[in-house]
């Protein structure tokens, strides 16, 4: 009974070292799931503060454009105002109905160019403002999509 005995202490001891490495092995491999897990969330938590951030400067951008673009409009209505009454002091200074109609003719004239000039830098500014705000999201799309892959 020695022998059986020795056999099952031989036994008992044998499983007793397997179940405390596998327990070591069980130990190691969730300390190396809890880690990644941690790695993981930082990455997700940097990920959304830089977004965050970054939408933040863009509507800044675009609040800034908005006011920048008022401001041109209101600079349009105020030159466009004070245009109309040079010309109606001039209308009504005029000298003759052929004085008169060159005057009014000479108003809708400019009026007409500087329309289209003030549109072109509005439209100018416009697509400048746009360009602002949509870059820094298309880059940061492209450079998701090469990390991604």
């Amino acid at each position: 009974m020695t022998t059986q005995t020795a056999a099952i202490e031989n036994v008992i001891e044998h499983a007793n070292e397997t179940t405390k490495a596998a327990g070591e092995r069980v130990r190691e491999f969730a300390q190396i799931g809890v880690r990644k897990a941690t790695e993981g969330f930082e990455k997700i938590s940097q990920a959304a503060q830089s977004a965050s951030e970054e939408l933040n400067t863009q509507y800044a951008q675009v609040r800034d454009g908005a006011t920048k673009a008022s401001l041109k409009l209101l600079d349009v209505a105020k030159e466009d105002a004070d245009a109309g009454f040079a010309a109606m002091r001039d209308f009504l200074s005029a000298k003759s109905p052929l004085e008169a109609f060159d005057v009014s003719a000479k108003y809708w004239r400019g009026r007409l160019e500087t329309r289209i000039a003030q549109a072109q830098d509005l439209g100018a500014f416009v697509r400048k403002s746009a360009d602002d705000v949509v870059r820094p999201v298309q880059e940061r799309i492209e450079k998701f999509t090469k990390t991604a892959a």
